[in-house]
């Protein structure tokens, strides 16, 4: 697989800088609107993305030839950091095509226009883009240590030291379902560095969730929450089918090691009971948070 990771600044649409902000872009951007406003908005069915690299992005390093003036089929990884510090993923591009040089955008939208942006580095068709609501952007990788992204805009990950960071990632991607939750983040600081490193440490196993879920509809004929009974079609009609968080009943980010799931171990929870569920250490059993439901126990 060819894959590219690039550092963009911090936005939550990247459609315009209309109604949203750019932060956090680096040196350019604080005299000038950075051309990856627009990386998520589409133009006649493709996306035109755009990164900063130091010089030409080197396209030998994805498997191209130094006379190639571009590379198809790239799995481009977009980043940016949040105001917390670290370097979060925030979306990607599968299937792009990714340019040595500037190119100009020839069909601009008016958005395109609106932010005077002309050039782009990469590009993609509209249904092969995935950008990361706010909430969704958990997913850290490290950037001043061996192996990680360095201080450069453009990431090849090729090195024997960066395996160990971008699986993880490329699983999340190959996996990712917008209407699961995202997996348990284990936080690690970098030897006394403000700036956090995240990382799934223990993998969920989302045929183990589809089974669940499935068990759950034929047995009882809807996905309602086993604490608070809410359930989510019933409230939003088609938009909540089958939709539902499943939490592990055993608590996966304090595994030593594997741990053999069943059906059994697993709940079907709302939202908001598997946040409060989380919230605690030790975490709340699904009857203890019922028990503060039903009896008005707020502890």
């Amino acid at each position: 697989m060819k894959y590219l990771f690039c550092n963009v600044g911090w936005m939550e649409r990247y459609d315009g800088i209309d109604g949203d902000t750019l932060e956090r872009g680096g040196a350019y951007n604080k005299d000038e609107t950075g051309h990856e406003v627009c990386n998520f908005t589409e133009v006649n069915g493709l996306v035109f993305g755009y990164v900063r690299p130091t010089g030409q992005i080197k396209l030998e390093n994805l498997g191209a030839s130094k006379k190639d003036s571009s590379i198809d089929n790239v799995l481009v990884i977009w980043t940016a950091g949040p105001e917390t510090g670290g370097t979060a993923v925030v979306g990607w591009y599968k299937n792009a095509t990714v340019f040595r040089h500037e190119q100009n955008i020839i069909e601009k939208s008016s958005k395109h226009v609106q932010n005077e942006i002309e050039i782009f580095r990469i590009k993609t068709k509209q249904e092969n883009v995935t950008l990361l609501p706010m909430e969704q952007r958990s997913f850290m990788i490290p950037r001043a240590i061996k192996g990680g992204i360095g201080q450069s805009n453009v990431w090849y990950a090729n090195s024997e030291d960066s395996h160990k960071y971008i699986k993880p990632i490329l699983e999340f991607i190959e996996n990712y379902n917008e209407h699961e939750t995202i997996p348990d983040i284990d936080f690690l600081a970098l030897e006394g560095n403000p700036r956090l490193l995240a990382h799934i440490k223990r993998e969920r196993n989302q045929k183990l969730i589809k089974l669940k879920k499935k068990q759950v509809m034929d047995n009882l004929g809807s996905l309602s929450c086993e604490v608070c009974s809410f359930d989510f079609q019933k409230v939003y009609g088609e938009l909540g089918l089958e939709f539902c968080e499943v939490h592990h009943l055993k608590k996966l980010a304090d595994a030593e090691k594997h741990v053999e799931t069943t059906l059994s171990d697993l709940a079907i929870v709302c939202s908001n009971c598997h946040r409060i569920i989380h919230r605690t250490n030790p975490m709340k059993t699904i009857p203890e948070l019922k028990g503060v439901i039903l009896g008005g126990i707020h502890t």
